[in-house]
Formats: structure tokens, sequence, C-alpha cells
């Protein structure tokens, strides 16, 4: 698949031409405008979106309701933040105490915030058996604020929620960077469109458009750290366009039975890590996830990365990067102690990352895999890119396709290499290996067999440092 050949767009956001900001609650002087990728490519996500109609949960009441503004005295026009957090929240409430599953958020820019406490901004809260149905030219934008955290929309310990529709908004373009009070630090990379905490469960995000919060466009925060099962799952994340989030496009600290699919991510940028997706539990259990189908690009940290979790797919992805922009760790990475299958990916580098050219790398440590899963990659197409896994054990890397690619292993134990095509100019670049046990057939090197000689014993083939 070539790059697409991409114009920088802009998404006008409808309340543009409402240029007064003179909210004395909290102004926004900074009108963002969000970048989307080229609408023509086949892969892109354009939104913004309408609501979906088929709700995925029978326990959310057919019955519907469309927010009346000018009752619940609603700005519409981005202005008096606290004022519309208030009469928003008092809004849903309400509709959902009188039975109404489907709550529909008319046209309008809603401009959310108030003060949760010293760290934290508050926005909306919704319930179980809840779906808020966004117009497609509703926006709901977080104010300006000085907090290190917030969550534009929460969703807590709540059941058969759904978010769809419209542009959602943070206030990275705004945000005031005021040093913390505990140790001065002004990272602030805890802002949040959507959070998703505890127990919650039957959770859809869809046909929204999730940008520039000052932290992540959904951060999932699971069951405790130690807990032995996970509570947090059944979440599905779908055809949504991600743009311009400063610290993740989405976080999975802690999930189960998770499915992201058909979403655009991209230009994820500010703080580290700065992924489109990141598999981090810090304690917590990660496991039976499905990303699927998604397209990323010009994400500054790397597309997709796994530190610890656990049966997790990622299939039929296009990961592009590159274009004279600096990338850090690449498009594909986890730790060893993470197991996955990988495949059918289309994986594309066009300048090489911090990492050298490498679409899927996998780093590690001088502690022991204490996870005796096998890893399989298989049936990828790695453009301008190759693999690299070192100093870990039981990976299987089956029928890719390396374009001006390589295959590179240091300290592996446990590999199995079969059947993939290596097209090189160097065939020292094209397979290295140095101390490598495992098992290695029908491999070729620019169309022609290629003998790796892979045993039970470790095996030193070309390896240029």
């Amino acid at each position: 698949m070539m790059y697409p050949n991409r114009n920088t767009l802009f998404l006008a956001l409808i309340s543009l031409v409402m240029l007064s900001c003179s909210d004395k609650e909290n102004d926004a002087d900074v009108i963002p405008s969000i970048i989307q990728a080229d609408p023509d490519n086949p892969n892109s996500v354009v939104g913004p979106m309408a609501a979906i109609e088929n709700l995925p949960y029978t326990q959310i009441a057919d019955k519907s309701y469309t927010i009346d503004v000018s009752e619940w005295d609603i700005p519409t026009n981005r202005t008096e933040p606290v004022k519309t957090t208030d009469n928003l929240q008092a809004a849903i409430d309400w509709a959902s105490k009188e039975g109404f599953g489907k709550i529909f958020l008319p046209k309008g820019h809603y401009l959310l915030g108030k003060e949760g406490n010293d760290i934290y901004q508050a926005g909306i809260v919704l319930k179980s058996n809840m779906a808020l149905l966004l117009d497609k030219e509703a926006v709901i934008e977080m104010a300006k604020n000085d907090k290190w955290n917030y969550c534009a929309i929460s969703i807590n310990n709540e059941k058969n929620v759904v978010v769809s529709g419209g542009t959602i908004i943070g206030d990275r373009d705004n945000h005031i960077y005021t040093p913390r009070k505990s140790d001065g630090s002004v990272v602030h990379d805890e802002g949040h469109l959507i959070c998703i905490n505890g127990e919650s469960q039957f959770v859809t995000i869809e046909n929204t458009v999730l940008a520039k919060a000052n932290g992540d466009g959904i951060l999932m925060v699971g069951s405790k750290k130690g807990s032995a099962a996970q509570k947090l799952k059944n979440i599905v994340v779908r055809n949504n366009n991600f743009s311009e989030n400063r610290r993740q496009g989405i976080s999975l600290v802690g999930s189960s039975d998770v499915l992201i699919e058909n979403n655009e991510i991209h230009h994820t940028k500010g703080t580290s890590p700065q992924f489109g997706i990141d598999l981090e539990g810090a304690g917590r259990l990660n496991q039976h996830i499905t990303i699927r189908s998604n397209y990323f690009h010009h994400n500054t940290g790397g597309d997709i990365v796994n530190t610890d979790g656990k049966n997790v797919l990622v299939e039929a992805n296009v990961l592009h990067q590159g274009e004279g922009s600096k990338y850090i760790d690449g498009p594909i990475v986890y730790w060893k102690n993470a197991d996955w299958t990988i495949k059918n990916n289309d994986i594309t580098l066009l300048t090489p990352t911090v990492n050298n050219w490498n679409g899927i790398i996998m780093y590690s440590n001088d502690n022991p895999k204490k996870n005796p899963a096998t890893t399989y990659i298989t049936n990828n197409t790695c453009n301008n890119c190759g693999f690299y896994m070192y100093k870990g054990a039981d990976l299987e890397i089956k029928d890719n396709v390396f374009n001006k690619g390589h295959l590179a292993f240091w300290q592996m134990e446990n590999l199995t290499l079969e059947n993939n095509k290596v097209n090189h100019p160097q065939k020292c670049w094209a397979y290295r290996f140095l101390e490598v046990s495992g098992f290695a057939k029908g491999n070729t090197y620019n169309g022609e067999a290629f003998d790796i000689p892979l045993t039970d014993d470790p095996w030193n083939g070309c390896w240029i440092k």
C-alpha cells in the first residue's frame, strides 16, 4: 500500500463564528481546530459523524429524550462552562431518572468544566443504562483550566453505557500549566476526554471525534492493582477519529475483553509515551484485547505498545510512520512478558525512528521471562522496516514479507522462523543473529532460499552492531 498524499485539513467546529470568549468563569481564548487526514484515503475515519442508531445493549430503554437547552438554560455558544456543566448534568440525570435511555444532545458548542478539587477539573458523569447521543454538529469542549486531571465525560463503575456522535475536544490549546503543589511538576498529562473506570462493563464509544486531550482520548483504569480478576470489561471503541491527543489516543490501565476496531488514531504528540494505543496495566490485569482494522499515522511515540497485556490480538491494521517527522519507538513495541498475536498488518516506515528502521521491536532486560506464553507474529508486511527482538524467548515468526527489511535477534531462546521473505540489498542486514536458539525453515533472501541453522544451542549469524 502506498503512503497517502496527505493534505492537512481542518475540521470546522460549528461555533467558529462565535468569536466571543467573554466567559468570566473560564476564558477560552483559542478556538481549536483539528487536523484531519486526507478524506480520500480509504482508511480514514472522517468526522464529525452522526450517532449510531442501533444500540448494542438491550438494557438501555428505547425511550428517547432530546435535551431542551432553553428549558434547562444550557449555553450552546461556547460560554459559561460551570453553568453548562451543572445544567447539562441536571438534564441528563433527570432524563435517566424518568426512564429515558436515549438522550440526544442537539447541535451546539458546549463548554464544560468546574472545580473538582485542587488537581481535578470535573466534566459530566454518565450512569448505567444510558446512551448519550451527540448530534453531528454537537461539540463538547473542556474549558481552559490549570488542573493536572480532568475527565470531560466520566463512566465510573457503570454498565450498559454508550457515547456516540459529534465531537469531544480537550483544552490542550489553552491549558495552563500550574506547578503541582506536591512536587512542582507541570507535566499535567491526566486530562482525558472519556474516562472508563473501576468495574464498568458493556461500554461502547462509537462514531465520535476525540481530539486535543491534554492526556488521552480514552483512558480505562480497571480493578485495583494485584486483583486476580479484571472487572472492567466488555468495552468497544469503534469507528472514532482520535486526533492530536497529547499523551495517548487510548490508554488501557487494566481492562479485559476490549475491542478496538475501525478507528483512525493519529498525530498523538506532546508528552510521553505519545502512542496511539498503550497497554500498560501498572500492576492491573490487561487481557483478552483485540485491536483490529485501525489506521495509525503520525503518532510520535509509536502506534501500539504492549508492556504487559495477555492474549492480545493485533490484526489487519494499517500503521504508517514517517514523512519527515521524528518518531521514537516505531509502530509496534512490546516487552517480553507480554503475549500477543500480531497478524495481517501493513507496516510502513518512511523515515527511521530513534530505534532505527524497526517496525516491530521487543524491549527487554536481564530479568528472566516469567510469562510462558508464546507470541505469534504472522502474515505481516513490513515496508522499509524489520523486526528486532532481544533477551527474550518463546517467539514464532512466520509468513511475513519484508520489503527492504530485516530480521534481527539477540539472546533469544525458543525462536521459530518459517517462510519469511526478506528483501534487502545487504545480506548481513537482512538476517542477523547473536546467541539465538530455536528452529528455522523455508525462509528466503531476495527470492532465494536462505539457510538459518537454528538448533537448541545458541548460534551466531551475521551481526552488525
